[in-house]
């Protein structure tokens, strides 16, 4: 069975930055090829509560396809309202 070209995978994580480095909070990871459910561990992780140290990310692909930076208010680079429809590539 040949694999797909067109198989996407998203990951959505927390991930806190510090100087020297950044660390993804793996309790927070979620891996699938499935939108639908990378859109809901997005959400849930959106209603948690981090200081402005922490980025949610969700990525296609390994590219950034939604950013945001926890504590960040509208108009900020790093900034999804809970209204906003999020990226699917």
């Amino acid at each position: 069975m040949a694999a797909s070209t067109d198989l996407k995978t998203y990951r959505v994580y927390v991930l806190k930055q510090r100087r020297g480095g950044s660390e993804i909070l793996l309790e927070t990871r979620t891996n699938t090829t499935n939108f639908e459910i990378a859109k809901a561990a997005f959400w849930q992780l959106y209603h948690q509560h981090y200081d402005n140290k922490h980025l949610l990310l969700m990525t296609c692909n390994s590219k950034k396809i939604n950013v945001y930076r926890y504590q960040s208010k509208t108009g900020d680079d790093c900034y999804i309202s809970a209204d906003d429809a999020l990226n699917n590539e």
